[in-house]
């Protein structure tokens, strides 16, 4: 924070008070991306894909069998990668897709796990924690911030023997809800019974008011 007085040309008395605001939340996270994938090889590509797609639809359909929505059941990417022998000569080709699965309810974890298991998942598999609705906590932690200013304003101005107008002249988010959310653990590789972590939201904002001598 800081403070400073302004030669201004309407009125040599004014000044200004600029201050920054923050505030830091940790919020546990509340939902789990459980992320697949089905690796399927072979010699013959239509074959390998094919081979692929059909246990891929198995899975998918064991899913919503369990009760998962499709809306919570993502397709991400598929992958053909050629494999080589030692002389350099084509041998086969392995076809990788990816799958994710919202989970809000984290109990089923294992099950789900168990599931995609059972049913053809059988490539890596890892899990990431983070927040479903992150701006309403980016807003609160905004909130407090810009209550952090109005504190910080009233006291500077009382320490420096100086009246104030509360209503400040400018305002600036210096903070934004895309870049202040840290979940500080991803991808872990999947065991039983593994705990959610805790997402950390920071705001800040900058406030000038208009300061007068007493």
């Amino acid at each position: 924070m800081q403070y400073r007085n302004m030669k201004l040309p309407m009125n040599a008395d004014k000044g200004s008070l600029s201050v920054i605001g923050s505030s830091s939340l940790e919020v546990k996270c509340d939902l789990a991306l459980l992320n697949l994938s089905v690796i399927s090889q072979g010699p013959i590509l239509e074959e390998v894909s094919n081979e692929n797609s059909r246990i891929s639809n198995d899975l998918l359909i064991s899913l919503n069998n369990y009760g998962i929505s499709n809306n919570d059941i993502h397709n991400e990417n598929i992958f053909v990668t050629r494999n080589y022998d030692n002389n350099n000569e084509l041998s086969s080709y392995k076809v990788t897709k990816t799958i994710v699965i919202n989970v809000k309810d984290f109990s089923k974890l294992n099950d789900i796990y168990s599931l995609a298991i059972k049913n053809g998942a059988n490539g890596d598999m890892n899990i990431n924690f983070i927040l479903s609705n992150p701006s309403y906590y980016y807003n609160k932690a905004l909130k407090h911030a810009s209550q952090d200013a109005l504190v910080k304003a009233s006291l500077l101005a009382k320490n420096f023997g100086v009246k104030y107008n509360p209503i400040p002249h400018k305002i600036q988010e210096n903070s934004s809800s895309l870049y202040s959310i840290t979940y500080p653990s991803s991808n872990y590789n999947y065991y039983p019974n593994l705990a959610p972590s805790f997402a950390k939201i920071t705001a800040e904002v900058q406030a000038i008011f208009t300061t007068y001598p007493y």
